[in-house]
C-alpha cells in the first residue's frame, strides 16, 4: 500500500454564544476551528486526522514528503513530521497527519486502533471539562445538569484572584453533588513558560499553589492541574511531594525529553500529553508506558476536536493506566456535541458515565456536517 495524496483543510463552526476560556484571560471564542488532514492510498482507504497546521504549508512542503510512502511506517514518519514543523519556522508541528496515518492503518487491518494496540478496555470514564471561571453557585447548577446527562466527573477552572474565591467554587460544587461526582480543578498556569507580565490573570507562586492544595485536601479533589509554569520542574516536584491532592499536567509540554524529565523528577502524578501538540500517538504510547513504570496515570488532553478525542479514546483503551477522557464544553454557548461537531457521532457518556469505544476500524469516526470547510 502507498500513500497517493495528503491534503489539509481548515474547518470551522460558530459557537452558540461567547466563550471566555480561563487559560487565555481577556480573550473569547465565537467559533472553533481545526486543520483537517486527509490521507488517501492506492488501496482506496482514506484516513482522517485533525490538529494544528497551516494548510498551504502542509500541501506545499509536507505532502510531497509522504506521497509514495508506506503509511504503515509511522515510526519513520514521526521524524519527518517533527522536522517539518516547529516555532523556528512559524509552523506548528502537523501531528494531525500522524492521526490520519493511524486511521489508515486501522482501516487496513479492519480493527479499531485500541484492539490493534492490545486492547485493555472498551470503555473510558468521561469528565465534563468546563472552559470558564464561574461562581460556585453557577457551577453547582452546571454540575447537576452534567450529572443528569450521565457525567460522573467535572473539571473546574481555578483562576480567581484570591484563594478564597477558588475554594468557594469547589466547595459549592461538592455540596451540590456530594459523593456522586469526581471533581478535578485546573489552574491553567502552564500556558506560558512562566513570565508573569504576559497574562492578565493571576500568576501562581509556589506558595499559592501549596496553599490551594492544602485547602482542597478535604474536598475530595481528584487532581489539581497545571498549578505552576510548565518548566518549573523543581517547584512542581516540591509541590507534588508536599500535596495530598494529586498534581496533573503536561498538555503544554512537547517532546519525549520533556516528559522524561516530568516523570523522572516526579513533577506530576497524572501525565496529560496531547496527540496533536505534544507528540503523535505512537510517541504518547511510549510516554504512557514510562508513566506506568513510575506509578503514574496517563490522561490525554482533549485533543482540540472530535477527531482528537477519538484518538485519545483509542489510546486510553489500550492502556492500563488511562482511566479518563476529557470532553471540553461550556454550555449553553458550546456543548460537548458542538465541540466535537467535526465528527458524525460525537462521544458522550452513557448513564454510568462511560464513553464506549466504537467498533469501526481505525479511529472509528466519520466526518459530520456541523462544521464547514472555510479555506
Amino acid at each position: 500500500m502507498k500513500i497517493t495524496s495528503v491534503d489539509a483543510q481548515t474547518w470551522r463552526a460558530p459557537t452558540s454564544g461567547e466563550v471566555r476560556p480561563a487559560w487565555a484571560p481577556g480573550t473569547s471564542w465565537t467559533s472553533r476551528s481545526t486543520t483537517l488532514y486527509i490521507v488517501t492510498t492506492d488501496a482506496g482507504i482514506t484516513g482522517y486526522g485533525a490538529g494544528a497546521g497551516q494548510p498551504a504549508y502542509v500541501r506545499e512542503r509536507v505532502a510531497p514528503r509522504f506521497v509514495g510512502q508506506d503509511p504503515f511506517a509511522i515510526e519513520r514518519h514521526t521524524d519527518t513530521i517533527r522536522n517539518l514543523g516547529g516555532p523556528w519556522l512559524n509552523h506548528p508541528i502537523p501531528w494531525g497527519l500522524e492521526l490520519a496515518l493511524w486511521d489508515v492503518v486501522g482501516k487496513a487491518a479492519g480493527l479499531p486502533l485500541y484492539k490493534l494496540w492490545g486492547g485493555y478496555t472498551d470503555r473510558i470514564t468521561a469528565y465534563a471539562s468546563c472552559c470558564e471561571v464561574r461562581s460556585g453557585e453557577a457551577r453547582a447548577d452546571d454540575a447537576l445538569r452534567f450529572r443528569d446527562r450521565g457525567y460522573r466527573a467535572i473539571k473546574l477552572r481555578l483562576h480567581a484572584w484570591t484563594l478564597k474565591e477558588d475554594v468557594a467554587q469547589v466547595e459549592a460544587v461538592r455540596r451540590a453533588v456530594g459523593d456522586t461526582m469526581e471533581i478535578m480543578v485546573d489552574a491553567n498556569q502552564a500556558q506560558t513558560p512562566g513570565t508573569p507580565h504576559l497574562t492578565e490573570g493571576p500568576v501562581w507562586s509556589y506558595e499559592r499553589a501549596l496553599h490551594t492544595c492544602r485547602a482542597l485536601a478535604d474536598l475530595g479533589v481528584c487532581w489539581l492541574e497545571e498549578p505552576l509554569g510548565r518548566f518549573a520542574f523543581d517547584d512542581l516536584a516540591r509541590l507534588a511531594a508536599a500535596s495530598d491532592v494529586p498534581i496533573a499536567g503536561g498538555e503544554n509540554n512537547a517532546g519525549l525529553h520533556e516528559f522524561r524529565l516530568l516523570i523522572e523528577r516526579n513533577c506530576y502524578d497524572v501525565i496529560q500529553a496531547d496527540a496533536v501538540c505534544s507528540e503523535g500517538l505512537l510517541q504518547l504510547k511510549k510516554i504512557a508506558a514510562y508513566a506506568e513504570m513510575h506509578g503514574k496515570l496517563f490522561v490525554g488532553h482533549h485533543g482540540g476536536s472530535g477527531i482528537g478525542i477519538a484518538a485519545h479514546l483509542q489510546l486510553s483503551a489500550s492502556l492500563p493506566n488511562s482511566p479518563w477522557v476529557e470532553l471540553l464544553q461550556e454550555p449553553p454557548a458550546m456543548s460537548d456535541v458542538d465541540f466535537q461537531g467535526l465528527i458524525a457521532e460525537p462521544f458522550v457518556p452513557d448513564r454510568d458515565g462511560f464513553v464506549r469505544l466504537p467498533d469501526a476500524p481505525g479511529l472509528g469516526i466519520e466526518l459530520g456536517d456541523r462544521w464547514k470547510r472555510t479555506d
